[in-house]
C-alpha cells in the first residue's frame, strides 16, 4: 500500500506562498523565516509541525550553545525554546531535549573541555536522523555529509586531524570512511553523497569563501528541488521552503546581491508551483462537474 496517498495536503497554504513573499516591505527586510514560521504555526497540523521543528533544532542548538559557554551573542528568535525556558533548564533540568540533556550531563562533568560542545552536532545529527519522513532523513544526511567533505578539505589543507573534526553518527559510517582513508576518487563518495564531485570541486578551488559558499547553498538549492519534485502540495514542500527561507535571510545579510539573486529564484520556483496549483484547481473542478 502506498501511504503516500494518505499525506496531509496544504493547497491554500502553499498556493499562497507567492503573496506571503511579495507582500514583505522590500527583499532585504531578513525576516522571511520568522515570518513564515509565525505562519505555519497555525497552519501545520501538529503531527507536521513537529517535523518543521526538528529543523529549528539547529536554532536551538545554537543558543543552548552559547548559554552553557556564557557567550553573548543575541537570542535567535527561530528556535524552538525561549531563552527562559533553556536557561531554567540549565539550571534544573526536567523537560529538556534528550540529546541537550546528554550534553549537559557532559558539561556538568570536570574532565568536561571546552572543545566537547563540538559533540552537540554529533548528538543532533544523530537524533534528527531517526525521523521517519523520507525527505527530512535525506535532507538531514545531505546537509551532514557535506560539512564533513569540506571538513576533510580544510583538515587537509591546514594539517589538522581529520578525526576529531568530523561529526560522526551511526547513518554515515560509510562516508566517514572514505574521507578517513582517499577520498579524492569522488565517484565512491558519490553513492552515498548526491554532488560530491561539485563540492569537492568548489572545496578545493581558488574561490574566495564567499563565492564558495554561495555555490555550496546553489548546490543544497538543487538538492532540495530534485526531492520536492513531486510533493507539490504536501508537508515536504513546506519543510524544503523553510531551508530555503533560511538561505535567503543569510545572504540578504552577509551579500545583498547574492541574497535578491536566491530571492528572485525563491519567487520564482514559488510562481511555478502557484501555476500548477492553479492548473490544478481548474481541472479539479471541471472533473467535479463531470
Amino acid at each position: 500500500m502506498d501511504f503516500t496517498l494518505f499525506k496531509r495536503s496544504y493547497y491554500c497554504l502553499i498556493s499562497g506562498l507567492p503573496d506571503l513573499v511579495l507582500e514583505r516591505k522590500k527583499a532585504g527586510d531578513g525576516d522571511l523565516s520568522l515570518q513564515f514560521k509565525n505562519e505555519i504555526t497555525e497552519q501545520l497540523h501538529s503531527k507536521d509541525y513537529e517535523l518543521a521543528k526538528l529543523l529549528y533544532l539547529q536554532y536551538d542548538n545554537k543558543n543552548f550553545q552559547n548559554l552553557l559557554s556564557n557567550e553573548e551573542d543575541e537570542f535567535i528568535p527561530l528556535g524552538n525554546y525561549t531563552q527562559e525556558y533553556l536557561e531554567q533548564q540549565i539550571n534544573e533540568p526536567t523537560s529538556l531535549i534528550e540529546y541537550m540533556g546528554d550534553l549537559l550531563k557532559e558539561f556538568n562533568r570536570e574532565t568536561y573541555q571546552e572543545s566537547d560542545l563540538n559533540k552537540l552536532q554529533e548528538f543532533y545529527y544523530e537524533y534528527v536522523l531517526k525521523t521517519k519522513n523520507k525527505f527530512l532523513k535525506e535532507w538531514f544526511l545531505f546537509d551532514l555529509n557535506m560539512k564533513n567533505i569540506l571538513t576533510a578539505v580544510n583538515c587537509k589543507k591546514y594539517n589538522y586531524e581529520l578525526r576529531k573534526h568530523l561529526i560522526s553518527t551511526t547513518y554515515n559510517q560509510s562516508v566517514l570512511t572514505y574521507l578517513l582513508t582517499d577520498y579524492s576518487n569522488s565517484e565512491d563518495l558519490l553513492e552515498h553523497v548526491p554532488y560530491a564531485d561539485e563540492i569537492l570541486q568548489i572545496a578545493e578551488s581558488d574561490m574566495d569563501i564567499t563565492a564558495k559558499e554561495k555555490e555550496l547553498d546553489l548546490i543544497r538549492w538543487k538538492f532540495l528541488d530534485e526531492q520536492t519534485l513531486f510533493n507539490y502540495f504536501t508537508i515536504e514542500n513546506i519543510l524544503a521552503y523553510i531551508i530555503k527561507c533560511e538561505m535567503v535571510d543569510r545572504w540578504m545579510k552577509i551579500d545583498d546581491e547574492s541574497g535578491k539573486e536566491l530571492f528572485t529564484k525563491l519567487i520564482h520556483n514559488l510562481k511555478s508551483t502557484y501555476e500548477f496549483s492553479e492548473e490544478f484547481s481548474l481541472r479539479n473542478s471541471k472533473t467535479a462537474e463531470n
